[in-house]
C-alpha cells in the first residue's frame, strides 16, 4: 500500500514539472529545419550535409602520386555554412587510394601506418601497382560528404589530341571536343585506359586563337569539357596538363583569310586614284572573309602606303594625306600579328602566312616641295636648301665625311653613315643632335615606321639593325656584306643584297641568309677600307619590293630574280622553304626600282644601255589593277610555290653609261628617270615613259639637261610629281625638270650645293666642288 502511494506521489509531482518547462517555451520552433510549429527535429544549427571537393572533375593521380582533397565545407539545412572542428577522411580502397584520415591526403598505393623506429605516419607512400578508380570522403557528426573519384594509372609520359583534318572558322567550334580525341600515354608509350585517366585540363599557349572549356568545381551543371572555340585566325599549341604532367599535345587551327578586300569611299582608286584633301581624313572599309568563304573580323592588319611620309595610313585604315602625292595603299595579315603559327608548323592548314589586300589608289593634291638636302661621299659637308627661301645655301659641316645619307619617313632625322661613326642631323635644324661610334658603316635603309636605320660595316661585314629615338638607342647585329637594302611597307621584312649573299630579316622568324647564285652578285668592286680609295656609293646588287609587297626583284649582271614572302616546303632550289624563287627574268640589271602602282619592275644594266621593263599583266577584268598576286599564299605543304606571272620588254636608253646609278619613278606611275655615270656624258637625261597598258613597250625620250652639265648622277621627285631634282657632273649642280606635261624639260633653274671636294684625311678645297650623290626631299604640307 506504502508503494501504491508512492507511485502516486511521484506522478504528481512529476507532471506539473513537465507541463511547467514545455509552457516556459525554452525550446524556440523557429530553431529547427522544418517549421511546423513544433520544436523537435533538426535544428538549423546542426550539420546537414558536407561539400568536398574536387567534386567534379576528381583527383587524377600516378603511382606513388601525393595529393590532396579540397578542404571540406559544412553546411545547414538551409545552405549556411556550418563550423566543423574535425573532419574524418576515409577511401573506399585504401590498397589503390590511402588517405591521412586526419589531413585528407591522398596516396596513390598505401601510406605508411604505425611504422616503427620513429617513422612519423602517413609520410611514404607505397606506390599502387594497378590503376583503378577509388571514392574518398569526409565524415563529421554522423554526417558523410559527397564521394571524390581518384583515379590512379601508370606514370604519364605524353598527352596527344587528334590532329584537324580541316580548320575552324572565327566563333565556330570543334566538331568534337578535345577529350574525345586526347590520348593519355605511359612511361612506355602505351596508351593508358581512359577510364583511369579522370579529367585533363587544355590550355592553349594563344588564348587569342582559340578558347577552351574546363570543367571545374564551379562549372555550370552541363558543361562539357574541352570544347574548343576558333577565334582569331591562325594556329597554336595546345597544352594538355595531368598529374601535374603538362605536355604539348597537338595544335588548334582557326581558318586564315583567303581575301582581304579594301576600299575608300566606295572605290579602288583604280584607274583614277582617290582624292583625299587635308581636311577629310577617311577610312578605309576592310571586308575579309576565310578559306571557308565565311566573313570575319577582328584582325591585326598591317596597312602601308608606298608614300608614307606623304600618305600615311594608320593602323586602323585611316587615310592621313600630309603632303601632296600619290600612293598605293596595302593591307597585309602578316604572321606575328596575324595568323600566327608555331615555327615548325608553318603554312599547315593555311596558318602562318602572310595574305596580301588589293591595292587602293591615293592622291592628295598640293604644292611642290620646299626643302631639299644634298650630300656627297667625295665631301665633308651636305647642304640644305630651302627653295621658299632667299639667298644662297650654305653647306654644313660633318665630323665625317659621309659615305650614305637617308631621310627617316617622319622627315625629322638625317642619317649620314661613315666608318667612324654614325651622324644623325636634325632635318628641322640641319644640327648634328648625335654621334655614334657604335655602328660605322654605310645607312642602307630606315624602317617605315622611321625606328630603325639598317647599316652595314662592309670592311668587317657587319649588319646593325640601329633603334633611335628621344629616349636613346640600342642595336642588335648579325654578319654580312650587303650594298643595298630595302624594307616592305609594313616593316615586317627587310631584304638586303650583297655580291654573295641575300640577306632577310622577318620580325617573326628572324634571320635567313641565301648564297647567290653565280651571275646574281654585283658588278662593281667595294673599295670601302676606311678611306684609303675612293666609295662607290651605287654598287650593285640592288633589290626592289613589289606592290603590294608579295615579293621582291634582285638584280644580276645575267638575269634578274625574284623571290616570294610566301613560304612553301616544295621550293626547288634546295634551300630553306622560305621565300622562295618566284620569278626569273633573263635580262641583266644593276639597278632596280618598283611602280607605285605596281604594275611594273623597272632594271636597267651599263653592260647593255637598256632598260628592262617586268610588267605584270592584266588580271582580265577591267576593275582590277595589273600587279603582283594578292589574297592568300598557296599551300605551303603540297601546293607548288607562288610564281610570278610576268612579261618584259626592253629599250635602248640612247647613252653609254660606264655605271648606273639609279632607277627613280615618278608617284603616279607614268614615268622613270635613269641615273648614271660616264666619262663621255653630255647632259642626257633618259626618262622611260612607263605604258599604261601592259604588255605594250613603253618608249625613252632623251631630254637635254643645261649646258654645262654632263651625267645625270642622282635624282629625287617632288612628291606631287611635277618636278624633278637632278645632280650632274661637270657643272656639279642640281637642275629643275619639269615633269608636268608630257614633254619633260630642264626649266634651266638650278641649285648649286656648293659641296667642297674632302679627301678621306679631311682635308677640304674651297675651289673645287663635286655633285651631290645623295638627294633627300622633304615636302611642303598640304595646308
Amino acid at each position: 500500500m506504502q508503494r501504491f502511494f508512492a507511485l502516486i506521489a511521484v506522478i504528481v509531482f512529476s507532471v506539473p514539472v513537465g507541463i511547467s518547462i514545455a509552457g516556459c517555451g525554452g525550446t524556440n520552433p523557429n530553431n529547427y529545419c522544418v517549421k511546423n510549429g513544433h520544436g523537435y527535429g533538426e535544428k538549423v544549427t546542426d550539420l546537414d550535409h558536407i561539400i568536398l571537393g574536387p567534386a567534379t572533375t576528381g583527383i587524377s593521380l600516378s603511382y606513388g602520386q601525393i595529393g590532396q582533397v579540397n578542404s571540406p565545407t559544412g553546411y545547414n539545412c538551409n545552405g549556411g555554412t556550418v563550423s566543423v572542428a574535425h573532419y574524418v577522411y576515409g577511401s573506399t580502397n585504401l590498397n589503390l587510394v590511402d588517405i591521412n584520415p586526419s589531413t585528407g591526403q591522398l596516396c596513390a598505393g598505401t601510406w605508411n601506418r604505425h611504422s616503427p623506429s620513429g617513422i612519423p605516419d602517413f609520410t611514404i607512400c607505397t606506390p599502387a601497382t594497378q590503376p583503378g578508380v577509388a571514392q574518398v570522403t569526409a565524415s563529421a557528426s554522423a554526417v558523410t560528404s559527397n564521394p571524390v573519384y581518384v583515379y590512379v594509372h601508370p606514370p604519364i609520359s605524353a598527352i596527344t589530341i587528334g590532329s584537324q583534318t580541316s580548320c575552324v572558322s572565327q566563333n565556330n567550334t570543334l566538331a568534337e571536343p578535345l577529350t574525345s580525341s586526347t590520348v593519355v600515354y605511359d612511361s612506355e608509350g602505351n596508351p593508358i585506359n581512359s577510364s583511369y585517366v579522370g579529367t585533363v585540363t587544355y590550355t592553349p599557349v594563344d588564348s587569342t586563337i582559340v578558347s577552351i572549356t574546363n570543367i571545374s568545381d564551379t562549372s555550370a551543371a552541363g558543361t562539357v569539357n574541352g570544347v574548343a572555340t576558333a577565334h582569331l585566325p591562325g594556329s597554336t599549341v595546345i597544352n594538355a596538363t595531368l598529374s601535374s604532367v603538362t605536355s604539348a599535345a597537338g595544335y588548334f587551327f582557326t581558318c586564315p583569310p583567303k581575301n582581304i578586300s579594301l576600299a575608300l569611299n566606295g572605290s579602288t582608286g583604280y584607274p583614277t586614284p582617290v582624292s583625299v584633301s587635308a581636311s577629310s581624313v577617311p577610312t578605309l572599309s576592310t571586308t575579309i572573309t576565310d578559306t571557308t568563304g565565311a566573313t570575319i573580323g577582328g584582325l591585326s592588319l598591317d596597312f602601308a602606303s608606298t608614300q608614307p611620309k606623304d600618305i600615311s595610313v594608320s593602323s586602323a585604315g585611316g587615310i592621313t594625306p600630309s603632303y601632296p602625292a600619290t600612293a598605293t595603299v596595302t593591307a597585309i595579315c602578316q604572321p606575328g600579328t596575324c595568323n600566327p603559327a608555331p615555327i615548325n608548323i608553318i603554312g599547315q592548314l593555311g596558318t602562318g602566312l602572310p595574305v596580301t589586300s588589293n591595292p587602293v589608289f591615293v592622291k592628295t593634291p598640293g604644292r611642290s616641295s620646299s626643302k631639299l638636302w644634298l650630300a656627297s661621299s667625295q665631301s665633308q659637308y651636305f647642304t640644305p636648301v630651302d627653295l621658299v627661301a632667299t639667298g644662297t645655301p650654305a653647306p654644313v659641316k660633318l665630323p665625317y665625311i659621309p659615305n650614305s645619307m637617308v631621310l627617316d619617313q617622319n622627315g625629322q632625322n638625317l642619317y649620314f653613315g661613315s666608318y667612324h661613326e654614325l651622324m644623325i642631323v636634325s632635318a628641322t635644324t640641319s644640327s648634328l643632335t648625335k654621334e655614334d661610334p657604335n655602328v660605322p658603316g654605310v645607312v642602307l635603309a630606315v624602317s617605315p615606321d622611321s625606328s630603325t636605320v639598317v647599316i652595314n660595316d662592309q670592311i668587317n661585314q657587319i649588319i646593325y639593325l640601329y633603334k633611335y629615338s628621344s629616349s636613346g638607342s640600342s642595336f642588335t647585329s648579325t654578319q654580312g656584306l650587303a650594298t643595298k637594302a630595302k624594307y616592305s611597307p609594313d616593316g615586317k621584312n627587310l631584304y638586303l643584297v650583297g655580291p654573295n649573299n641575300l640577306y632577310i630579316y622577318n620580325t617573326q622568324t628572324g634571320w635567313h641568309t641565301y648564297t647567290l647564285s653565280s651571275g646574281q652578285g654585283g658588278n662593281c668592286n667595294l673599295n670601302n677600307n676606311n678611306g684609303s680609295g675612293s666609295y662607290d656609293p651605287f654598287c650593285s646588287p640592288d633589290v626592289a619590293v613589289t606592290v603590294p609587297s608579295v615579293g621582291f626583284y634582285m638584280t644580276g649582271v645575267s638575269a634578274t630574280t625574284a623571290r616570294s614572302f610566301c613560304y612553301n616546303k616544295n621550293t626547288t632550289d634546295g634551300q630553306a622553304p622560305y621565300y622562295p624563287p618566284a620569278d626569273n627574268v633573263a635580262a641583266a640589271t644593276d639597278h632596280l626600282a618598283s611602280t607605285y602602282n605596281g604594275s611594273h619592275v623597272l632594271g636597267a644594266a651599263a653592260s647593255t644601255g637598256q632598260i628592262t621593263d617586268i610588267q605584270f599583266p592584266a588580271s582580265g577584268s577591267a576593275s582590277v589593277p595589273p600587279g603582283p598576286p594578292t589574297g592568300a599564299c598557296p599551300d605551303a605543304t603540297t601546293g607548288a610555290p607562288l610564281k610570278f606571272n610576268t612579261t618584259w620588254m626592253q629599250a635602248a636608253l640612247g647613252i653609254t653609261p660606264t655605271e648606273i646609278t639609279g632607277i627613280v619613278p615618278s608617284q603616279d606611275s607614268s614615268l622613270a628617270f635613269v641615273t648614271y655615270s660616264a666619262s663621255n656624258a653630255s647632259g642626257i637625261l633618259p626618262a622611260y615613259e612607263i605604258p599604261s597598258t601592259p604588255g605594250s613597250a613603253g618608249t625613252v625620250q632623251k631630254i637635254q639637261l643645261a649646258s654645262g652639265a654632263q651625267a645625270p648622277i642622282a635624282g629625287a621627285f617632288s612628291p606631287d610629281g611635277s618636278t624633278f631634282f637632278v645632280s650632274t657632273s661637270g657643272d656639279n649642280l642640281v637642275h629643275f625638270v619639269d615633269t608636268s606635261t608630257s614633254s619633260p624639260a630642264d626649266t634651266g633653274q638650278t641649285i648649286n650645293p656648293q659641296l667642297p671636294s674632302c679627301t678621306r684625311t679631311n682635308l677640304c678645297s674651297s675651289t673645287t666642288y663635286v655633285p651631290a650623290q645623295f638627294i633627300a626631299v622633304q615636302p611642303r604640307p598640304t595646308t
